[in-house]
């Protein structure tokens, strides 16, 4: 469930579950095993207890890549509120940008690597455009910040003495809310128009199975959010939601029903010796319980 290859790097055995100092180290145990350990916990001590809550707990594939196991999922689920246990430091998160790809192919002429001036170098063209991007205007949201621009991958050339007819690169771009599908790809088209490369180009979104996942952000006062947040700030006496730079399945669930993101402290996501907080993973694991006691016990009274 949600997480990557081994990286470069690790002092440890990354499948080992080693604790030291309270800190349990594995490949994915930050992002995001603990946060799925705290809430296997909650939702067995609910239903041991018989909590008057209708509870639902999901744990899908390909959340990194593409989200098909969310997208399957609601397909045929729904709910009051979801809670996502990513890792946020014990912070509420209630929103994230969104992000979409796209791929630039550059069409040049091949000719012989001794003579590229009989040719065009698509891998040239593509290099000139992309030392362009920072000319795309980005909008800044308030809680957010401002979207990005970055490329991810590029591609060119076969043969060791030939010059390369095609390139392609794809590009990330994340957005804040507020900007549009359609905004994104005339940024780019207008782009790629003012700029002479020498080479023929076509832009194209990035072939995806599931739909390209949008920015959001939730009001903490929606309803059932406000409900979790009230009870966070009775808890901790504090509340300073936070939003997140990237995406996940969150953003799929926040189309479908209120949601909001909170899970343990840990660290090096994605990189070597990635690590856990324990008492973390406990204290969070207390505070689903807790809050589904509650509104189990809101519900008793209300139907007393």
């Amino acid at each position: 469930m949600d997480t990557v290859d081994v990286t470069e790097g690790w002092t440890r055995d990354p499948f080992s579950a080693e604790i030291e100092e309270r800190k349990l180290y594995g490949l994915g145990s930050s992002d995001m095993k603990g946060g799925l350990a705290a809430l296997i916990w909650a939702f067995k001590k609910a239903v041991k207890e018989k909590l008057l809550v209708n509870l639902l707990f999901t744990a899908v594939v390909d959340e990194e890549i593409n989200s098909q196991g969310a997208f399957e999922l609601l397909k045929e689920i729904g709910g009051d509120l979801a809670i996502i246990a990513e890792p946020t430091d014990e912070k509420i998160m209630l929103g994230a940008r969104g992000r979409f790809a796209l791929d630039l192919i550059f069409r040049g002429k091949s000719a012989h690597g001794a003579r590229p001036y009989k040719g065009a170098n698509a891998i040239i063209c593509a290099s000139e455009f992309l030392s362009k991007l920072g000319e795309i205007p980005l909008r800044t949201h308030e809680k957010m910040g401002m979207g990005s621009i970055t490329p991810l991958k590029i591609t060119g050339g076969d043969d060791f003495l030939s010059i390369p007819d095609i390139c392609t690169v794809v590009v990330d771009r994340h957005i804040v809310p507020g900007e549009r599908r359609e905004d994104v790809m005339e940024e780019f088209r207008k782009l790629l128009e003012s700029v002479e490369t020498g080479c023929d180009a076509e832009i194209r979104w990035h072939p995806r199975p599931t739909p390209f996942l949008e920015a959001y952000e939730f009001s903490p006062e929606t309803e059932f959010i406000r409900d979790f947040v009230s009870f966070y700030r009775e808890k901790y006496g504090l509340f300073e939601p936070i939003y997140g730079e990237s995406v996940g399945d969150y953003n799929l669930f926040a189309k479908s029903m209120p949601t909001v993101v909170y899970g343990p402290k840990g660290g090096n996501w994605h990189s070597a010796d990635e690590y856990v907080h324990t008492d973390s993973v406990e204290a969070v694991a207390k505070t689903y319980y807790e809050f589904l006691k509650r509104m189990g016990e809101r519900y008793e009274g209300k139907n007393a």
